[in-house]
């Protein structure tokens, strides 16, 4: 069966990749269990839906390359002020450098 055009709506899918070491010491001082319920909490209170996924990433810094748990969260259906303001907080709660954020024009459709 096939879904008609009209059943789906545009949309941007916003992307946040944060990797847990810590800025300051390079180790990973939060894990990603405590990342999951600090997200909940902060998407929780500002009514922000959300997906989050665990893998690895890798980079170079100043020290050199390096490997590290990373978490993607993907959120749709959220104004660039409120993706901003999370993303900062988020940055602040890890201790971490940068953060990378994408930005996606999709269609989509809940079913």
């Amino acid at each position: 069966m096939k879904m008609s055009d009209d059943a789906f709506q545009k949309g941007i899918k916003y992307e946040i990749f944060i990797g847990l070491k810590d800025k300051d010491s390079y180790k990973e001082i939060l894990s990603a269990e405590n990342f999951k319920e600090m997200l909940t909490d902060v998407c929780k209170e500002k009514q922000i839906s959300f997906s989050l996924l665990t893998q690895l990433g890798g980079y170079t810094h100043n020290k050199g390359y390096t490997t590290e748990t990373s978490l993607r969260v993907i959120i749709i259906g959220i104004n660039e002020e409120e993706l901003v303001q999370l993303s900062m907080k988020l940055k602040k709660k890890i201790n971490t450098d940068t953060i990378l954020i994408t930005r996606t024009d999709i269609e989509y459709s809940f079913m």
